[in-house]
């Protein structure tokens, strides 16, 4: 019989879009034949251009944008990359039609990173499908990965804009600081 083997490598792309790559590269040099990652989208995106390029396969267990396996500048579709999750469409879609439905009344602030491929998808996403649904947002916070340490200014802003539900489309790191300091 045909024994298959499998032989494991991996290394750390630390969500950074130029470490992915040189991740993907040692990986290469490695000798890999199939990739399973990045987990971030933004690395995912990095990593995926090199990947069809080179016709490597590429699944990522997490990476959520759809440019991962479309490319954004042609239009091209990445035929050997594939993506496990729900795209960051369906993702902030099915947000927006969830309040919607269940918090007709809600009046929602927005808080999300905008120097984050993830985040910022989601966020486009959810609002316009949310000007569609008739969801109320009162107001829009921004953070990035240099301020997402103290959220004082932002959370200081939803509350004065009447807010009684946070849409946030984010990692559950600055999530959970958020949380913390509402």
């Amino acid at each position: 019989g045909g024994d298959i083997r499998f032989e494991f490598q991996s290394e750390d792309d630390m969500g950074d879009g130029e470490t992915s790559v040189n991740a993907y590269n040692n990986l290469m040099d490695w000798g890999m034949q199939l990739l399973v990652g990045p987990t971030t989208t933004g690395a995912s995106i990095a990593v995926a251009a090199k990947a069809f390029e080179e016709r490597t396969f590429m699944l990522t267990p997490s990476g959520s944008s759809v440019d991962i396996v479309i490319d954004s500048n042609t239009g091209a579709n990445r035929d050997n990359v594939f993506q496990v999750c729900f795209t960051d469409p369906n993702q902030g879609t099915g947000s927006a039609d969830y309040i919607a439905e269940n918090y007709p009344d809600a009046k929602v602030a927005v808080i999300y990173q905008n120097d984050n491929a993830y985040s910022q998808g989601i966020r486009d996403t959810f609002v316009s499908e949310a000007a569609v649904k008739g969801v109320n947002i009162v107001d829009e916070e921004t953070f990035t990965t240099d301020t997402q340490t103290n959220f004082s200014v932002q959370l200081t802003a939803v509350q004065s804009a009447g807010a009684d539900l946070v849409f946030l489309p984010i990692y559950y790191q600055p999530a959970s600081v958020i949380l913390a300091q509402a």
